[in-house]
């Protein structure tokens, strides 16, 4: 686990190293890079929101709260697809080298995995939480 925690900064390190020395930056540059990167974090906020609902919409489906929360991420895949492409353009367009971007789609693959996760075990517990104050009520 330390060994996956470590890849994405580790990757994130290897874009500021792959800009060639001395390239010019200028404000609009920056600019645009800042967009790019609320532009996937946007992505995955919209994701987050869409397991949520596709969640709220399942509460009362029989089954287990896992298995609720595993049909809301396959509906919600889409916007996740786009995330990760979007994170991924971002990264690439960080990286000069050939091993700047091989680590920018291995930095991209694992955002995607980890947003997943965190999305399922949000779901999970918040499934669980709003399934028990259904029975309350």
């Amino acid at each position: 686990m330390k060994k996956l925690l470590t890849v994405l900064p580790l990757a994130l390190l290897a874009a500021c190293a792959s800009q060639p020395p001395g390239s010019p930056t200028d404000a609009g540059a920056d600019a645009l890079s800042v967009a790019d990167a609320s532009g996937w974090q946007a992505l995955r906020a919209k994701y987050m929101d869409c397991v949520q609902r596709k969640a709220n919409d399942n509460l009362s489906a029989k089954g287990q709260s896992r298995d609720v929360a595993d049909l809301a991420l396959s509906a919600c895949q889409p916007e996740l697809d786009a995330m990760h492409n979007a994170f991924r353009s971002y990264l690439d367009a960080q990286m000069s080298s050939s091993h700047g971007k091989s680590s920018a789609r291995q930095a991209a693959a694992r955002v995607t995995t980890d947003t997943r996760e965190k999305a399922r075990s949000y779901l999970v517990r918040y499934v669980e939480r709003e399934r028990y104050l259904a029975r309350q009520n």
